[in-house]
């Protein structure tokens, strides 16, 4: 070996086991650049604009005119066809792909002036829940200011003036307020997220094959690793050791491509930054502990993808995690990205300080150090059996 300390001779042993696999390389280096970028133009726009809708004029009037001018209009709409006769709405639906058909009944314009109450039918194509929402917010603004225009019109050639006619109309107003990403940008909402839901998976799958890899190879006894260390706390430090320097590496990417999609940033940068460290250790002690559990490295990546793969759904980011059945949510808080997502929801966008995230970075800690001392024992208790069976095999060829 050497003359250099052990423990920076067995990084770099570490180093090369990580660069001689090289899916790893691939997966962990370049992939996270790759899906950051395509993830980021994905959700470039933040918003979902020119929705496509078709609609069904059977009234064909001024006043069902305007309400279609009003549809085209929207910055969220985009008016695919107007039909003036009676249509198949699904095969429309299929055939157009679009989001929703809005039907004017006949003699629209007419029921609306004999004050008949005609009613405007909308369907939505409900298959993608985040597009028919937006369109069916979009569709019921227009109808509104339309529905309004035509009431304050109707005071007005009663002899009421235009004000009075307003406040009736209206007589109360409402103010609502958007905090925290009042754009309601998908970009600022979702990507963070999801590009550190990829790290925390890579993580786990990686550090899954870390101890796993020594047993299989049959390298974790006194003739391979435990020749150069028998120290637990040392073997889990120097096998997390690279994955936190790459993983620094990746952060650096991530902020570079947070500052090109002109994300906003934390008011606390430095509590983020020590949120992801924090998330970054926890989950490599979780895939070290899985390496420890299940020896053989595809059981130990095969069972860790039922933690990796659900994780960002069962977070609580996107569905509220007290909306889940409790079992769930148990299951929730002991993964990593959990109390990482939060931390960062806060930081990011809610201009939160460490004293708002606190419960979130404790979460953190106690994940840690849970993890560490599990792996300790099993590491401990894995190591005197190799080192007992050494002894056995050597006083056997004695």
């Amino acid at each position: 070996m050497p003359n250099k300390p052990v423990f920076f001779y067995l990084v770099k042993r570490e180093f090369g086991l990580f660069w001689s696999n090289k899916i790893f390389v691939v997966a962990f280096l370049i992939m996270p650049v790759i899906l950051a970028f395509l993830l980021g133009n994905v959700y470039m726009d933040g918003a979902v604009k020119h929705l496509k809708i078709v609609v069904v004029d059977k009234d064909n009037t001024s006043m069902s005119t305007k309400l279609i001018d009003m549809f085209s209009d929207h910055p969220t709409l985009h008016v695919l066809e107007v039909k003036h006769e009676t249509i198949d709405l699904d095969q429309t639906m299929l055939d157009t792909r679009a989001i929703a058909i809005v039907v004017i009944p006949e003699r629209f314009e007419a029921d609306v002036l004999n004050k008949r109450n005609p009613e405007v039918n909308t369907y939505l194509n409900m298959s993608n829940t985040v597009a028919a929402g937006a369109v069916g917010t979009a569709i019921a603004q227009c109808n509104g200011t339309l529905n309004a225009g035509i009431g304050i019109e109707a005071m007005k050639k009663s002899g009421l003036p235009a004000s009075v006619a307003a406040q009736r109309i209206q007589p109360f107003q409402l103010n609502l307020f958007q905090l925290y990403n009042p754009g309601q940008s998908y970009l600022v909402f979702l990507w963070p997220a999801l590009i550190f839901s990829i790290l925390h998976q890579l993580l786990l799958l990686a550090m899954a094959v870390s101890f796993s890899q020594e047993i299989e190879n049959n390298t974790f006894n006194k003739a391979g690793l435990l020749g150069l260390t028998t120290s637990a706390f040392q073997l889990i430090i120097i096998k997390m050791v690279p994955y936190l320097i790459l993983s620094m590496i990746t952060l650096l990417v991530f902020y570079l491509f947070s500052l090109h999609f002109k994300l906003p940033n934390p008011v606390h940068p430095e509590v983020l930054f020590l949120s992801q460290i924090l998330m970054v250790i926890s989950t490599c002690l979780l895939g070290g502990l899985y390496s420890l559990i299940f020896p053989s490295q595809l059981k130990a990546t095969e069972l860790l993808l039922c933690i990796a793969s659900p994780a960002f759904t069962v977070s609580g980011f996107t569905w509220p995690a007290d909306q889940t059945p409790v079992i769930l949510e148990a299951f929730g808080k002991i993964i990593p990205l959990t109390p990482y997502l939060r931390s960062l929801r806060a930081l990011l966008l809610e201009g939160a300080n460490i004293h708002d995230v606190m419960p979130f970075i404790q979460h953190q800690l106690i994940l840690i150090a849970v993890f560490f001392l599990l792996s300790f024992i099993l590491l401990k208790l894995r190591i005197r059996k190799s080192l007992r069976v050494s002894k056995e095999v050597n006083a056997e060829e004695e």
